[in-house]
């Protein structure tokens, strides 16, 4: 089995989580070995600590490149970050000649400014420069700064429009890359995340987290990091970006819960279980994964919070909808219902990412299914019918008669979909749930 081969040209800081200190140990928890060539050696990384030691090493790059030529040594993949002058930029595009495969996959983090600002060690011509740096990729991960510098853009700070981010991305195009990761982006107060696009397929998402307070140093080497390795271990770009996403938000979340020092970067380290756990189910496709942790739940409350929302669309009223939200799909009752009321609730995984999930419990010879609800854009995929069948199993295994679920009787296109799986119709039911709401619906009954 071949094990991929990636090199990561980056500064080095002996203390302080950034660059290859961080690039290194969390491509290299996926199975991925990580070569690493220094661009300079810190003796802290520039985040907070004054005093530190900085040693160039763009001597050292060539006569680097030049024997490993001698031992045709051939790397899978490339990712590079920091680069601190056009000199390094040249040997980075020699490095991408001299030691690639037909199969290389050449990711460019094009670390020099956030916040509408040049890092201030860089000119105001050094875009130029790292924009012919990314022409050469297969994918990019700017944040929007570095992107508008590239593209020439005047900078302007968030929340941002869908629109705007869209037409960014847009003209982003004529770099002739495969894929653009664009971070740090934010829609609404509170939320922020990363957007992302192929340009070969014309897919394009995003990824939101609730923005925890603070500025946290190396956090975009983290995420790119753990964006790189999950592309690499063979997820998809959503689920790559989701892997990362979460790996980033867990770590600073350790970090501010801690209230340590945060020069010293974020608490990744901690995450790294998690974080293979999550490349490791992208790896094995889609799948139904029982929720049995707080996290888990949460997870449920959000999918639930979109998929409600689309599926009783134009169905039921819009308040009925967020009372129904939060009575019986908020991440406590949830927890609840599993912790106390006998149900499993089963997320439907198509690699990393939760598009789904099912609520069932046994009550006397029938299994309620409470709850099947499966995001827009995965529906018609077969997943449907991968949990009755499951249920069936499950049904079997307990000796009972039938899986029951109720529907509501104005939401015909579930009802047809339910009568293709095997259910019928066996009764109705008008059942009040508070606050003056009542649920309209069909009762239906599918034998094992």
């Amino acid at each position: 089995m071949h094990q991929e081969r990636i090199l990561a040209i980056h500064d080095i800081s002996c203390v302080g989580r950034c660059s290859l200190t961080v690039a290194i140990p969390i491509i290299s928890s996926v199975g991925i070995e990580c070569s690493g060539l220094p661009t300079a050696v810190l003796s802290t990384h520039t985040g907070g600590f004054t005093g530190f030691t900085y040693r160039d090493l763009t001597e050292d790059m060539v006569p680097i490149d030049e024997h490993w030529q001698t031992l045709d040594i051939k790397f899978d993949a490339f990712y590079t970050g920091f680069l601190g002058s056009f000199e390094q930029i040249d040997i980075v595009k020699r490095l991408f000649r001299d030691l690639s495969h037909e199969g290389t996959t050449i990711y460019v983090d094009p670390v020099m400014a956030d916040k509408g600002r040049l890092y201030s060690v860089f000119g105001p011509d050094f875009p130029a420069g790292m924009r012919q740096l990314c022409e050469m990729a297969d994918v990019i991960m700017p944040n929007l700064t570095e992107l508008c510098f590239m593209l020439g853009l005047e900078y302007r700070d968030g929340p941002y429009t869908r629109e705007y981010i869209a037409s960014v991305l847009e003209q982003a195009r004529a770099f002739g890359v495969r894929e653009i990761v664009l971070t740090g982006i934010s829609y609404e107060a509170g939320k922020v995340g990363a957007v992302y696009m192929d340009y070969s397929t014309g897919e394009t998402g995003e990824v939101m987290r609730s923005e925890i307070p603070g500025y946290y140093h190396g956090t975009g080497d983290v995420f790119s990091s753990a964006f790189v390795g999950a592309r690499e271990s063979g997820l998809s770009l959503r689920d790559a970006v989701a892997a990362a996403v979460n790996f980033t938000v867990g770590s600073i979340i350790r970090t501010y819960d801690a209230k340590v020092d945060i020069r010293y970067g974020v608490n990744f380290e901690a995450g790294l279980r998690d974080y293979i756990a999550e490349v490791d189910a992208g790896r094995r496709g889609p799948s139904l994964i029982p929720a049995t942790t707080d996290s888990d739940f949460r997870t449920l409350a959000d999918v639930a919070s979109t998929v409600w929302r689309e599926a009783f669309k134009g169905i039921v009223p819009d308040a009925q909808v967020e009372y129904m939200l939060e009575k019986f799909q908020s991440y406590d009752a949830i927890r609840e219902q599993v912790m106390d009321g006998g149900y499993t609730y089963l997320m439907m995984r198509e690699g990393s990412r939760t598009v789904g999930y099912a609520a069932y419990v046994p009550e006397g010879d029938r299994l309620f299914l409470s709850k099947i609800y499966i995001l827009k854009d995965f529906r018609h995929q077969g997943r449907t019918s991968a949990v009755f069948d499951h249920l069936r199993e499950v049904a079997r295994a307990l000796g009972l008669r039938a899986v029951y679920l109720t529907v509501n009787r104005e939401n015909t296109n579930s009802v047809e979909v339910y009568k293709h799986e095997g259910f019928e119709i066996v009764d109705t039911q008008d059942k009040p749930i508070g606050d003056g709401f009542v649920m309209n619906d069909f009762i239906m009954e599918m034998k094992v």
